[in-house]
């Protein structure tokens, strides 16, 4: 058997990760949704989050890409996979190697943190004393590393798969956990992996390409749009028209070729395609000539006939009936 010694180290490959589209959608949900505070607020805390755990991923991702490791590891991110029909789940890190498979559930949490049980549950408290209560990271783990198992098992891959619970912060601190709970600081990671490196080989690399294959090629794309269905919010209570980029009030038809903010004066060149964009990302997947004079506040369908064709969508249907729709598969940004 060789040592670690004489092992040869490595470093693990650049890490691929996806920029989440509700970092750039979800603003312009924020930015059209009418005064709505209660909504307002909680998608900005929605957005938060969204924010908060991308950047504690690629945190720890830029930290795994620094390290050096005595054996060979694929690292496999934004992991959205079909379990039954309309039951779907997501694994933020999955590492693969020939002695395990390792879940990684990244956690940017800040302040004090106690895992309490009976209910199992986080209760954060930052140094303002704003207290937090939030679902169990330990029960999600168990969760992902069971559907995982089965997902697998589904497809004649039987499997142990391990997991962690990362808090990725630098300003977080454990207070209170179960005995032996796994959960680790961003530090302990090489520790974690140089003793699994000291597990015996169980995986041939025929087996982890077989894992890897399987799980890429089943990667389903997570689709929360239109955001006003997935947030249950009424269409009716967006604001219409091409949005001030300074104040984000709607700007009136200046001409064929401007339109100025009632609210702070600014006048912009018209930009349809933008407008467009958000009423495919928040209302519906397609959109008819009315549909478009309406939610652009155009005078004419000749201006939204203009309008609809600068971003080149699917047409659908003749005359009164005629639909327009937003390109299958096409990225919004």
């Amino acid at each position: 058997m060789t040592n670690n010694s004489e092992r040869e180290w490595l470093f693990i490959k650049k890490i691929q990760r996806k920029e989440p589209e509700l970092l750039q959608s979800l603003p312009r949900l924020i930015a059209r949704l009418n005064s709505n505070q209660s909504k307002t607020n909680s998608l900005q805390k929605q957005l938060y989050n969204v924010q908060a755990g991308f950047s504690g991923e690629r945190y720890i991702d830029r930290y795994l890409e620094s390290l050096e490791v005595p054996i060979s590891l694929i690292v496999l991110t934004d992991i959205h996979l079909t379990l039954t029909p309309g039951n779907s789940f997501q694994i933020d890190t999955l590492i693969l190697s020939d002695r395990f498979l390792l879940i990684l559930d990244v956690k940017n949490i800040a302040g004090n943190l106690h895992f309490t049980t009976n209910p199992n549950q986080l209760e954060q408290t930052l140094s303002t004393g704003e207290e937090t209560i939030m679902d169990c990271p330990l029960d999600q783990l168990k969760t992902h590393i069971y559907v995982l198992q089965v997902w697998l098992a589904k497809r004649g891959i039987n499997v142990d798969i391990l997991g962690r619970v990362i808090i990725s912060s630098k300003s977080g601190r454990v207070k209170e956990a179960p005995e032996n709970a796994p959960i680790i600081y961003r530090k302990g990671l090489p520790i974690l992996l140089n003793e699994m490196a000291k597990l015996p080989v169980i995986y041939s690399q025929n087996q982890l390409s077989e894992i890897s294959n399987v799980i890429k090629q089943s990667k389903v794309v997570f689709n929360p749009f239109p955001l006003c269905r997935h947030y249950d919010i009424d269409p009716t209570d967006l604001k219409r028209g091409q949005l001030c980029p300074n104040c984000f009030n709607s700007m009136i038809y200046k001409s064929h070729k401007q339109r100025q903010c009632t609210s702070c004066g600014l006048i912009e060149p018209n930009n349809y395609q933008e407008s467009l964009k958000d009423w495919f990302i928040l209302v519906n997947d397609s959109i008819s000539n009315r549909e478009c004079r309406e939610f652009l506040q155009l005078n004419n369908k000749d201006d939204a006939y203009y309008a609809l064709k600068t971003l080149h969508l699917n047409k659908t249907g003749n005359s009164v009936s005629t639909r327009y729709h937003w390109p299958s598969g096409k990225p919004f940004m």
